[in-house]
């Protein structure tokens, strides 16, 4: 049985993704949450798998300070985030906090289902209406655009080695080749037109990608 606490203030979207989730056997919505601060209380109660997780409900703290504390305070949860937002940089600086995923509102209720299904199997899943603007973005700078946007698979990297593991220990955890870690490092540098790792980590930091 997968627990799910669903945390949204708009209510009409609140009932409808419950009933669609419950509809499944092995989906349990055990709490719903309209605020930021029933979201941290609600998920120490009732340590929900995954947290659905809007990322624009008003309060003092954004959803990537409340992403953060969730996934600090309970490791084995993990957060998908929801929005209206579909920037690429949005997207990427969420998952950056340590979020599992992240959809926007418009996906269909099957990838939902999808993507709940493919976190809590240990995976990421970012929605196909930002992964079809992230290819169109790389289509650009691949064809004399500039973008110093990282990808996901760039953050992960970036974070490992802001750790200061090797690239045979990144490459253990993330089940690549040392060398592959090594040519993602050097894209990394190469985008950003930095030197080295340590300007890399200190730009990463700047820009919110690291705390």
């Amino acid at each position: 049985m997968i627990k799910i606490l669903l945390v949204d203030d708009q209510q009409l979207i609140v009932e409808a993704w419950k009933t669609l989730l419950n509809s499944r056997p092995d989906f349990n919505v055990v709490k719903t949450a309209s605020n930021l601060e029933d979201a941290i209380s609600d998920a120490k109660v009732y340590r929900p798998d995954i947290v659905l997780l809007d990322i624009n409900l008003k309060g003092d703290e954004s959803g990537f300070d409340v992403c953060e504390q969730l996934i600090n305070q309970m490791p084995k949860t993990k957060v998908i985030g929801l929005s209206l937002h579909d920037k690429v940089s949005i997207v990427q600086k969420f998952i950056s906090k340590g979020a599992s995923g992240y959809l926007t509102k418009n996906v269909h209720p099957s990838e939902l289902i999808l993507a709940i299904d493919t976190v809590a199997a240990g995976n990421t899943y970012i929605c196909k209406e930002i992964q079809e603007k992230f290819a169109q973005q790389m289509f650009v700078s691949e064809n004399g655009g500039s973008s110093k946007e990282l990808t996901i698979t760039e953050i992960e990297v970036l974070k490992l080695l802001a750790q200061g593991l090797t690239s045979k220990e990144i490459a253990d955890q993330t089940f690549v080749s040392p060398r592959t870690v090594e040519t993602h490092r050097h894209n990394i540098l190469k985008k950003l037109d930095l030197p080295n790792t340590a300007k890399l980590i200190s730009w990463a930091l700047h820009n919110g990608y690291l705390e």
